[in-house]
């Protein structure tokens, strides 16, 4: 297993990060882990080697927070903890959001679930329209410096949106955001465009979430079947994260073609891919059952060759849009 500091900081994480969205029973249908296998895959991601865990207050309402705290009771100081705030957390108009109210509410309460006097990362899960970004973000420089956090992160910004944010942390000298939490995969590579050069520009790391597509590539989807019951996109009815399914399946096909090269997994491949671009940090996956999680934390040992990476690159790659493909244009005459 790797290290690698997060972001610009001296923050190290594990490049493989343990998420805990199944655990206990959430609104997606993604749940069903019980504490005995929490507690059971959590000891075995610390074995082989993670020490970053990623939890958020919305997962689950709160359960999550709570097994992953019972979980690594004991084991505090020698991991990285991250969770996340704007979910919806009750039925009052103030129990969502990023107000300066609902994250000094939210923070307490996620660190009493979790056992815990802090986080090391505290990630804003969502943009908030209806706050103004200086409230959110001069409340979260109050968590850090009351040592409720050690750092903050963010999480389905808009590059704008983060530059607007990360501009304003820096002009009153104050906490900015370490990370980015974003989704990518073969499938989804739309952070590209804008996203990841604003990240490499500012220093700020990549977390990725959802780096199989929902499970899509590991293979256990077909075109001529229905997703079936105890399926991600069969037990919540509808395709999310959204993808162009015909590419998924030509992708899954070029995995398992290439599987037996290095006596791999599809899904391992898949996060190889991902595992191999500069600009990520650290891929966050998490299981049902442990069998999902050994397959997944194989994925470290597979080093794929710069022809295999090419061709998945070249597979996937979407259209550059404007102004990229001005930018790329302009940039031959320098």
């Amino acid at each position: 297993m790797r290290m690698r500091n997060l972001g610009r900081s001296g923050l190290i994480v594990s490049e493989l990060c343990f998420g805990t969205m199944t655990f206990g029973e959430n609104q997606w249908k993604l749940g069903g882990v019980d504490q005995k296998m929490a507690n059971d895959m959590v000891a075995r991601a610390i074995d082989a080697g993670i020490n970053f865990f990623d939890t958020a207050d919305v997962y689950s309402g709160g359960q999550a927070e709570e097994m992953l705290g019972q979980a690594i009771r004991g084991r505090r100081e020698e991991l990285v903890i991250a969770t996340k705030v704007r979910g919806r957390m009750g039925p009052g108009p103030n129990d969502t959001g990023l107000s300066r109210k609902h994250i000094m509410t939210a923070i307490d309460q996620s660190l009493r679930r979790l056992g815990t006097d802090y986080v090391d990362l505290y990630q804003v899960h969502g943009w908030d329209a209806r706050t103004p970004l200086e409230e959110t973000l001069d409340a979260l420089d109050v968590v850090v410096r009351s040592g409720k956090a050690r750092y903050i992160g963010v999480s389905n910004y808009a590059a704008w949106q983060m530059a607007l944010a990360l501009g304003y942390s820096d002009a009153r000298r104050q906490a900015r955001f370490l990370s980015a939490q974003m989704h990518y995969s073969l499938l989804c590579r739309d952070i590209e465009e804008e996203v990841v050069p604003l990240l490499r520009d500012q220093g700020v790391g990549l977390l990725v979430w959802s780096p199989l597509s929902g499970g899509f590539l590991a293979g256990k989807y077909r075109r001529d079947e229905e997703p079936g019951a105890g399926t991600r996109f069969g037990d919540r009815g509808t395709w999310f994260p959204p993808f162009d399914r015909e590419l998924g399946f030509k992708v899954v096909e070029k995995l398992r073609e290439m599987a037996p090269k290095y006596n791999a997994t599809p899904a391992q491949l898949a996060l190889a891919w991902l595992l191999a671009k500069p600009w990520v940090t650290s891929v966050i996956i998490g299981a049902r059952k442990p069998g999902q999680l050994d397959d997944n934390l194989g994925a470290v040992a597979v080093n794929l060759t710069a022809e295999d990476l090419a061709a998945l690159d070249a597979m996937t790659a979407a259209p550059a849009r404007y102004p990229r493909w001005m930018i790329e244009r302009q940039a031959g005459d320098r």
